[in-house]
């Protein structure tokens, strides 16, 4: 999967001006009257053109482009969110993160069984 980052051929901090400049730059590039009608390139250029138009449209506001950002970092860490252990008997969550057990219960199982 590319990012947008790489969608306009920039580093994840390039400043407002560097977006659009490059933005500006690949539209011209890309642009599908620039190819014969009906040709296959220009089926390429407007695929090409709505992925640089959509990544211009997230990275050229400040707000969309932090939470983004904030998204890239949350998929780029290697450890995931923690998740709470289920019960070996009926599967449901057990309400804990991490257990010294041997066999995780919820409560209901945990009950039952002593």
């Amino acid at each position: 999967m590319t990012t947008h980052y790489q969608t306009l051929r920039i580093p994840k901090e390039a400043s407002g001006e560097l977006v659009k400049r490059s933005y500006r730059s690949l539209v011209k590039v890309c642009h599908p009257d620039q190819f014969p009608s009906g040709s296959k390139a220009q089926g390429e250029a407007e695929e090409r053109i709505r992925e640089v138009n959509a990544a211009y449209a997230v990275l050229s506001n400040p707000r969309r482009r932090a939470i983004y950002d904030a998204k890239l970092n949350k998929e780029a860490t290697p450890h995931p969110e923690p998740k709470p252990e289920h019960c070996d008997k009926c599967g449901k969550p057990t309400g804990y993160w991490h257990t010294s057990k041997n066999v995780a219960l919820c409560r209901a199982c945990g009950r039952a069984a002593t």
